[in-house]
């Protein structure tokens, strides 16, 4: 090996410890946000479904509103023990999968809010 291909084959193995402790340092101050805000949102998802069945009970609607709050408390457990990285993972993965899911996603999210707001008229 010439001794620009070994200066070269340095450099290049420098440059890739410098940008792995580069990113080290950038997870490490990210992270601690991050999982603040994931428990904090799991929180406010299980509220939301403790609000889901306490209104599927005034309604007379209990199987209905606790499939909808057993959703919802698994989507905050999924939020309080998966990690930070895991879940921007998953976003992004979402984010990127073809836009029928997204639609398919968008129709049942208005079948459900039409649902409940049909049976909170009723």
């Amino acid at each position: 090996m010439t001794e620009q291909k070994l200066t070269e084959k340095v450099a290049e193995t420098t440059g890739r410890g410098i940008a792995r402790e580069q990113a080290a340092r950038f997870r490490d101050r990210v992270e601690p946000p991050a999982d603040e805000l994931k428990l904090e949102t799991a929180r406010l998802v299980e509220n939301v479904a403790q609000q889901v069945r306490e209104l599927g009970r005034q309604l007379d609607r209990d199987g209905e509103a606790h499939a909808i709050a057993r959703r919802l408390e698994r989507s905050s457990d999924y939020l309080r023990y998966r990690p930070s990285g895991a879940v921007a993972t998953d976003a992004w993965d979402a984010v990127t999968q073809p836009r029928v899911l997204w639609l398919a996603g968008g129709a049942l999210a208005a079948l459900v809010t039409c649902r409940i707001l049909k049976a909170r008229s009723d």
